[in-house]
């Protein structure tokens, strides 16, 4: 980064009151200091020649001043310029007749200092080299006023002088490496942040690609096996037919030719249901790890409601556990979710509340009937219940009468003045 390049804060880009504040202290220190200073030097003077100093020298004293007040004045206002030509120039300047007036000695220390925040070489050398012709044209009129020879005290006076001055300079390109430095670790801060998003990004990229790809493949093995399970189950399906066919139409048939057609029937139709099951739950594993339920798990559910903090009781009327494993897998699953979706209804809107399943035979159906209270312990004269759901989509009620009603069975609710009562039957 080069030193134009710098942000410094004796440059502010906003001139706020606060700035304006320490420009005016600037110019307001400067010239208090530079007053006194200026009466050092004066009454120094003063004393030498006994208040009787020659004309000449009041006449540079009187030029002293008119130096010296408006550049301190002038410093504090000058944070604000933009570095450039007409910056230098008038800071070059100002460094410059420090040494011709005592009273802008500290403006030119603030000059020379806002000179070496800039870092280059150049720039302080010529500072210098215009602050040594100034310094000793200056001490050449003095010495023309006082009627004396130029003496080692003239030049010990022009070497402290320089000396002088190197401090602010140097002080000023410390500061000015220092915010360099640091202007330089945040871009390298800033570019290394550029890169990790990118990286991120682009990784996020490949591991969408990635997931894409997985996904594509996933679905064309998926749609594979869909197609080898439609040619193997639609040869043993056609099997079936025309065996079946046969058995319809040839009242010819010998018991013999008869029992084995139905058992070649019965061998593909048994082929075509194993099929249909390996490749159903091999396409189901795929994107669903829960295993089917079975009738135990009928009362898994009721096991985790009770663990949730729920009063539920399942009863189980009429048929054996025995009886209810004959019931097709899809009835199964269809009872185990509908008494899911009813045990979270009445969590939703009784928590608390004791909840009765019961599972029956009624006329070739199985029947299950969940009733709980429509409100809970604890629920004010509106039947709320603090920290409770209130409302509700009866999205779930839905889905359950769809699912049962695509099993060629139905459901029901209704709602007496204190109860809930849910049913669905689907066929045994």
């Amino acid at each position: 980064m080069s030193p134009s390049a710098t942000v410094l804060p004796e440059i502010p880009s906003v001139r706020s009151p606060r700035e304006w504040g320490v420009a005016a202290a600037q110019s307001l220190v400067s010239l208090g200091a530079g007053l006194v200073i200026f009466l050092v030097v004066l009454g120094s003077m003063l004393e030498e020649f006994a208040d009787q100093p020659p004309q000449g020298l009041l006449l540079l004293s009187g030029i002293d001043a008119l130096i010296g007040i408006p550049l301190t004045l002038a410093i504090g206002p000058l944070r604000f310029l933009r570095p450039g030509r007409v910056w230098t120039v008038l800071h070059l300047f100002i460094a410059a007749l420090g040494g011709c007036s005592s009273w802008s000695l500290p403006a030119a220390g603030i000059a020379l200092y806002r000179l070496g925040i800039r870092r280059r070489l150049g720039l302080d050398a010529m500072a210098l080299v215009l602050l040594t012709l100034a310094v000793v044209g200056w001490a050449a009129s003095e010495v023309h006023f006082r009627r004396e020879a130029l003496s080692m005290v003239h030049v010990s006076v022009l070497g402290v002088m320089l000396i002088s001055a190197a401090v602010p300079l140097l002080m000023g390109r410390v500061v000015g490496t220092r915010y360099a430095l640091i202007a330089s670790l945040r871009e390298r801060a800033e570019a290394a942040d550029r890169e990790r998003e990118t990286a991120q990004r682009e990784a996020a990229a490949v591991l969408q690609g990635r997931d894409a790809e997985v996904a594509r493949v996933r679905a064309e093995e998926r749609a594979a096996l869909a197609r080898d399970m439609h040619d193997s189950v639609s040869h043993h399906l056609s099997a079936i037919a025309m065996h079946a066919g046969a058995m319809a139409y040839r009242e010819d048939m010998p018991p013999q030719t008869l029992r084995a057609t139905a058992l070649t029937v019965r061998d593909a139709a048994q082929e075509a249901n194993r099929e249909l099951r390996e490749v159903l739950v091999a396409l189901r594993s795929s994107t669903d790890a829960t295993p089917l339920a079975t009738v135990p798990t009928l009362w898994e559910t009721v096991e985790r409601a009770r663990a949730s903090g729920q009063q539920v009781e399942l009863v189980h009327e009429g048929e054996s556990e025995a009886e209810l494993e004959k019931l097709g897998r899809g009835t199964v699953v269809a009872l185990t979710r509908i008494l899911s979706e009813a045990l979270t209804n009445a969590a939703k809107h009784a928590p608390g509340a004791p909840v009765r399943a019961v599972l029956s035979r009624q006329n070739g159906n199985v029947l299950l009937t969940v009733t709980n209270p429509l409100t809970a312990p604890g629920a004010d004269g509106a039947g709320n219940v603090p920290g409770a759901a209130t409302t509700s989509t009866g999205h779930g009620l839905i889905g359950v009468e769809e699912r049962a009603r695509l099993l060629g069975g139905g459901a029901r609710w209704t709602r007496s003045e204190d109860t809930f009562e849910m049913e669905a039957w689907m066929p045994w």
